[in-house]
This record gives C-alpha cells, sequence and structure tokens, in this order.
C-alpha cells in the first residue's frame, strides 16, 4: 500500500520522504546535472521534452533527418522510462510493497554506469543521452509531489507557473492551502527553481573545470545518498497518492 500521510495532531502533517521540500530540491539539482551532460555532450534535453518537441518539429521542417531522429527519439526515451516505471510502481504497490527505494537504486546505478561508459568512450553520446532521458523520464513520474502538491523535478514550466502564483497570492491573502502561508508554497517552487539551475550551472562547470563526464558521478552520488536515506524508513519514503494543485 502507499504510505498515506501521517496526522501526528490536528495542526501538524508529516509528509514521506520523498515530499520533503529538501528531496524536491536535490531531485530538482540531479534533473539539472542530467541536463548539463545531454546538452554539453550531445546538444538535446535530458528532461526539458518541451524543448525536444519543438526541436523535433524544426529539424522536420529543415529536412535534417539524423537531427530530428535523434530529438524525437530523446522524447520517446522519455516516454518509455516514464511507462515502465509506472508499470514497477503499479505492480508494486498492488503486492503491498514500496517502490522508493527501487527507483532511487535504478537511478544510482544507472547513471553511473552512464558515467563510466562515457569516460571510457565504450558508448556513442547520443545512445547514453538516450538513457539518461530514460532515467530522467523514470524519476519525473516516481516522485512528482512536494509537500502535498504536484510539482515537476524534471520540467519546470509548471513550477515557474506556480512559484509566481503563490507569490502573486501572497499579496491578497497571508494563508493557503492547508492553512500554510502563500509565501511558504512560493519558496517551494521558487526552491525546485534554484535547484535545477544549479544542477544546470554546476553540472557544467564540473564537466568542465573538473573531469568530463563528472555531472553523471555527482547525480549518481547524489542519488546514493537519497537512497540511503530512504533505506532507513522505506514505508515512509513513498510518496502520498492524489494530489493538489492551489
Amino acid at each position: 500500500m502507499s504510505t498515506s500521510i501521517i496526522q501526528e495532531h490536528p495542526e501538524k502533517i508529516r509528509f514521506p520522504l520523498m515530499e520533503d521540500r529538501s528531496i524536491g530540491f536535490l531531485l530538482a539539482f540531479v534533473a539539472g546535472l542530467m541536463n548539463a551532460w545531454t546538452l554539453y555532450h550531445a546538444q538535446t534535453f535530458a528532461t526539458v521534452q518541451s524543448g525536444n518537441v519543438i526541436q523535433s518539429g524544426y529539424r522536420l521542417v529543415q529536412g535534417d533527418w539524423p537531427a530530428f531522429v535523434f530529438a524525437f527519439g530523446s522524447v520517446i526515451a522519455f516516454g518509455v522510462g516514464s511507462a515502465v516505471c509506472g508499470v514497477l510502481m503499479t505492480s508494486r504497490l498492488r503486492h503491498g510493497k514500496v517502490f522508493t527505494p527501487v527507483v532511487l537504486w535504478f537511478e544510482c546505478i544507472a547513471l553511473l554506469a552512464l558515467g563510466v561508459a562515457s569516460r571510457l568512450g565504450l558508448v556513442d553520446p547520443h545512445v547514453v543521452a538516450y538513457a539518461v532521458s530514460f532515467v530522467a523520464g523514470a524519476q519525473g513520474n516516481a516522485f512528482h509531489k512536494d509537500h502535498g502538491m504536484l510539482y515537476g523535478n524534471v520540467a519546470v514550466t509548471f513550477v515557474v507557473q506556480m512559484a509566481f502564483n503563490f507569490l502573486a497570492q501572497s499579496l491578497f491573502k497571508k494563508e493557503g492551502i492547508n492553512g500554510e502561508p502563500n509565501l511558504m508554497w512560493a519558496g517551494i517552487f521558487f526552491s525546485i527553481l534554484l535547484g535545477f539551475a544549479a544542477g544546470g550551472a554546476i553540472g557544467f562547470l564540473v564537466d568542465i573545470r573538473v573531469t568530463d563526464h563528472a555531472s553523471l558521478f555527482l547525480g549518481a552520488a547524489i542519488m546514493v545518498i537519497i537512497a540511503l536515506f530512504a533505506a532507513r524508513q522505506p514505508k515512509a519514503a513513498d510518496p502520498t497518492p492524489g494530489g493538489m494543485i492551489g
């Protein structure tokens, strides 16, 4: 069964690990790292599929078939990753098992393996980019709630919208969802944007200044840390079902 919100007392709600605000920041940071690698090495996006969809149309009109196939293939890889993760989550939940540790460790191992393969030149960068998009699709499908609210840690257009929505709402009303300040909700979404941007910036920096492909290794290391936290209380790790939009 999926973890439910635990009411400690009427005025305090404790959310599962994967809905913790710091975890949301870290997941967005890892997404930024993945995009840094694919944009730098393969000139495509790992998670921002709106960019790949637009690029697919652009390349199609250009008649640049190799570029079209690559951009469109990245969209498909992301979708397949999401679908496979969906099957995994549904199967485990139906058997009364949690899915968070499995998804986290898969992402750790996948990013580490892709980093090693890229570092040794064993796999073409385009193939690695497909694989990174697959991993990103799995992450985005498994974890998309923060403090009980739907959000995106792999695609941030919706996050930008909600961040500024709550900021505007705070000008008219202090309290928002769950009786919590609208400014707090705005801060949650702005922190996701910060994580995404910081991951992209640091990913480029470590690949250029430290060692090539370091962004994937750093992403794997962060996922290991999250996975270890999840392993301590696996039954309190899965995000809650459903969601709300303010």
